[in-house]
């Protein structure tokens, strides 16, 4: 009975572990076209396979899959990678410092010359310590990061607004790479926050973008609560977190993650609601069964799409301002001939012509002589 039981158990673990799954961690609109990033799991087809088997709407509108491939570095694959780093600059941090010098030039030296990153302290507030255009050294960076750590503040951890605000910067920062990650690097613990977990995670759910959690610490030392609310944030944004007091371990399960990932390449000429949210809905068949995943973004148009959408609203809004001039002129210039008219008609009912006139006098004339 026991070896039964034992058996059971094993069957059960292993088909946890070779589960079957597939992620959205973002979607980039440019309407018709849209390139969506996925991770992979336990997943074996290739990329003709792959293409066969997925099933993908937006609005129940079918689009059209024209390209799939792998994001793996060295595959080829023309999208770069723009990384925002968040590191936590709180007091606790100062014991990490090591580890941390390791993380930060593992993960600034990871891209390559098409790749952006930007670094920012969070604390009770957030501080960039380089942004997507300076080109400074990674040894300049991690001075200038240990110098917040130093300089930071005892009170106050506020890394939820940290990542809101990342997320804010990591949308509408231009002239950067398409595929853009988050990357908060802790010893964990949030503190004093105004902003919760559960407010993040609706904040992120439309256009999300990936945050991992890096945490520098032991778990068994780790806040439970933040560890939660990190694994669920990671989970709702198709990022991942992890634990390790090796900052070689922390980079070495990041980049696994990032890499196993791929691009699917989308058209969908149907869709024509623009700069409205949209519902992306996945489907892939498989062996396993159905696998099904969504996601909400805002359905972007093309920049000559928008060029096309602005024109036909300034068409409509010099039409409006034509419309707002000639339209009272026309309707003065009516009343001024119609009250023209009226006077007119007046005058010719109560007055006499001279034709009626001449046949009265004719009249009374003719009277007198009989």
């Amino acid at each position: 009975m026991l070896l039964i039981l034992i058996v059971l158990m094993v069957s059960d673990v292993s088909s946890a572990a070779s589960e079957s799954k597939i992620t959205i961690t973002q979607v980039e609109a440019n309407l018709p076209d849209i390139t969506l990033f996925v991770q992979l799991e336990n997943i074996d087809m290739d990329s003709a396979k792959l293409k066969k088997n997925l099933s993908i709407k937006i609005n129940n509108t079918p689009t059209q899959i024209t390209d799939i491939q792998s994001v793996k570095k060295g595959s080829g694959v023309p999208e770069n990678t723009a990384y925002l780093v968040l590191v936590d600059t709180s007091v606790s941090m100062r014991n990490q410092l090591s580890e941390l010098q390791i993380l930060l030039e593992e993960l600034l030296g990871f891209g390559t010359s098409k790749d952006a990153a930007a670094v920012f302290g969070v604390n009770n507030s957030l501080q960039t310590i380089k942004d997507f255009a300076e080109t400074d050294a990674v040894e300049t960076v991690i001075k200038s990061t240990e110098k917040a750590i130093s300089l930071g503040s005892k009170t106050g951890t506020y890394l939820y607004s940290g990542i809101r605000e990342a997320y804010d910067e990591g949308r509408t920062a231009q002239d950067i790479p398409a595929r853009r990650i988050i990357v908060l690097i802790t010893d964990g613990g949030v503190d004093g926050d105004c902003l919760s977990r559960d407010d993040l995670k609706n904040y992120l759910n439309v256009d999300r973008l990936p945050v991992y959690t890096l945490i520098l610490n032991q778990q068994a030392s780790v806040d439970q609560e933040f560890k939660n609310a990190a694994d669920q944030i990671s989970q709702k944004t198709g990022g991942q977190s992890f634990i390790s007091t090796s900052g070689n371990e922390l980079f070495a399960q990041f980049k696994a993650s990032i890499e196993n990932g791929s691009v699917i390449r989308l058209r969908c000429d149907n869709f024509k609601g623009f700069n409205l949210q949209a519902d992306l809905n996945l489907s892939l068949a498989g062996d396993q069964g159905e696998i099904k995943e969504a996601a909400k973004f805002t359905a972007t148009p093309a920049q000559k799409d928008k060029d096309g959408v602005n024109n036909q609203q300034n068409l409509k809004t010099s039409y409006y301002g034509v419309a707002v001039i000639l339209i009272p002129m026309i309707l003065s210039l009516f009343i001024i001939f119609a009250s023209v008219w009226l006077l007119m008609k007046r005058s010719t009912q109560q007055g006499l012509t001279p034709d009626s006139t001449c046949r009265i006098e004719k009249g009374e004339e003719s009277q007198y002589k009989e």
